[in-house]
């Protein structure tokens, strides 16, 4: 069956904004008590239509396509706020982020949480900036990083919460002194961003600031050098970034503490992976070699140790397509470009080969647009965009077999879960 449409069926007018909440405390009111306040509910995908102006909302509870949001531009990624309930629709060439309710979120009301669902609609507010690129979302908080424009429109970074954007705003800013490639990765009041030195073609060093306001002050730039740097994530205090030659690790980041540990690698890393429920131990990937081959390494800060991660059956000239944790943090999930989907839990002794699901994306492209991948928060699924077979793949995460696959007639590429948390 394919789900393409609104399908009227689902009055999705569902403003199942469930009354509102009254009430009084007092044993001797009349008024019923306050009920039907939680829905069972698996969430929302934001899916991304290759090449499309448009951002379907998918609905997990009714397998069906709710709403078709429509874009200014073709997206160049798609991400969940940090409170899960808005997509941010990237367009980086266009310099702005568009922004959809997906419709579902969580109110905290004081003696209990009330959760609603209503139909997914399209913000008028959005973020600009030259070039957003680099997306880091954490505990609650999110930062959009502008690579800025050479020669003149330096980088910038944005921080917001899910209150601000529904208010039509950012919470904090910050601009930079020239454009880069870069990451600012906001913890607490917190915010560790990169910087590039008027002679470098590219960052090599971080900096750490702290919010006053709307505004960031720097406190302090380290002296560590990370050539190539370029990745990061942020858990348990502490900060990660890929380097040329390994990984920096920045802990603690109270003011005038920070401190930066380079961890050396065999080989170079580009993307970190990471998940809260890890603390301050993460996964970094990147590709060398010839054939070019993408390798991993268990990153642990603590012991300011690197140990390669093996995947059974990954030869030379094997290649990453997508790569994420389940909700729990418990499974890592690798897709090659063969198509298999590789699951990982950590041991006593590192990361190991639960299980390979082959051909979890049967006909994997040659070429972008390559499947994506995300984590349901509120059931133990994981998804798999697959724009060749024009399906999204839904694996359990508790089995490790692919639940089912749904038909689409589009092709859909970039990924994000929008939901409540659970």
């Amino acid at each position: 069956m394919k789900h393409s449409s609104l399908q009227g069926g689902l009055a999705l007018s569902l403003v199942l904004a469930l009354a509102a909440c009254g009430g009084g405390s007092g044993g001797s009111s009349s008024e019923a008590p306050h009920q039907d306040t939680r829905i069972d509910t698996a969430g929302r995908l934001a899916m991304a239509e290759d090449a499309a102006t448009a951002l379907r909302i998918y609905d997990l509870d009714s397998s069906a396509v709710v709403a078709n949001i429509p874009l200014a531009n073709p997206p160049s990624a798609v991400y969940a706020s940090p409170g899960r309930r808005y997509a941010l629709a990237f367009q980086r060439p266009q310099d702005t982020v568009q922004i959809a309710d997906a419709g579902i979120w969580q109110e905290d009301h004081g003696d209990h949480l009330h959760d609603y669902k209503a139909v997914p609609k399209l913000l008028s507010f959005r973020i600009t900036g030259p070039q957003p690129t680099h997306y880091d979302d954490r505990a609650g908080q999110a930062s959009i990083f502008m690579d800025g424009r050479a020669p003149s429109a330096v980088a910038s970074a944005t921080v917001f919460q899910d209150a601000d954007l529904g208010a039509g705003r950012v919470g904090a800013s910050i601009s930079f002194a020239q454009p880069m490639h870069g990451f600012a990765e906001p913890n607490g009041n917190f915010l560790v961003a990169t910087y590039r030195a008027p002679d470098a073609t590219g960052p090599t060093q971080v900096e750490v600031y702290s919010r006053q306001g709307a505004q960031y002050t720097l406190t302090r730039r380290l002296d560590a050098q990370c050539p190539g740097m370029h990745g990061s994530f942020t858990s348990g205090g502490t900060t990660v970034s890929g380097c040329a030659d390994g990984v920096l690790a920045v802990s603690p980041q109270a003011t005038g503490t920070a401190a930066a540990t380079k961890i050396a690698t065999p080989t170079g890393v580009g993307t970190i992976a990471g998940h809260p429920k890890l603390g301050a131990r993460f996964i970094g990937i990147g590709n060398a070699g010839t054939p070019s081959t993408t390798r991993f390494y268990d990153i642990d800060t603590a012991a300011a140790k690197a140990t390669p991660v093996a995947i059974t059956g990954w030869a030379d000239g094997r290649l990453r397509r997508a790569h994420g944790f389940d909700r729990a943090g418990r499974t890592f999930f690798v897709l090659d470009d063969t198509g298999a989907l590789h699951a990982l839990e950590r041991g006593a002794t590192g990361w190991v080969v639960k299980k390979t699901i082959t051909g979890a994306i049967p006909a994997m492209p040659t070429a972008a647009p390559f499947p994506a991948f995300v984590a349901n928060e509120a059931r133990d699924e994981v998804y798999l965009s697959d724009p060749g077979a024009r399906q999204l793949v839904a694996i359990n995460t508790t089995t490790l077999e692919v639940a089912r696959r749904t038909a689409l007639d589009f092709r859909p590429t970039y990924l994000a879960w929008l939901g409540i948390a659970r």
